[in-house]
């Protein structure tokens, strides 16, 4: 499984990446969206994840962009969001889930899992 990770800091996620390995998942990065979007174009990944700190409605529209690419790409983000805002403001994209910044193992585990439960 291919796991593509957009964030200018991918040392942040140094404790996530044992996390995706256990699941039999590789990382790849990007810096940015623009560099994500082509990797996401090339490649399509299973998972996107979404570190940019974006405003709501610009990393709204970087998911759409996603799903237009390749509707079946799952999506998270790190979001300073609370659960509820997130939810609301996300609704309809699919989105699996908003991540506490910083990144965490704990949170990792809780992507897989989703990630887990929606691929079957």
């Amino acid at each position: 499984m291919d796991i593509l990770l957009i964030s200018p800091r991918p040392d942040a996620w140094a404790e996530c990446a044992p996390v995706f390995a256990e699941h039999g998942a590789s990382l790849r990065t990007a810096a940015d969206l623009p560099a994500g979007m082509d990797a996401v174009r090339q490649q399509h990944p299973a998972l996107v994840i979404l570190d940019l700190g974006l405003p709501a409605d610009e990393l709204r529209k970087a998911v759409i962009g996603i799903l237009q690419v390749n509707a079946m790409i799952h999506t998270a983000a790190v979001s300073a969001m609370s659960e509820k805002e997130f939810h609301d403001i996300m609704e309809g994209l699919g989105m699996l889930m908003g991540l506490s910044d910083p990144p965490s193992a704990d949170g990792a585990r809780r992507l897989m899992a989703a990630l887990s439960a929606v691929q079957g």
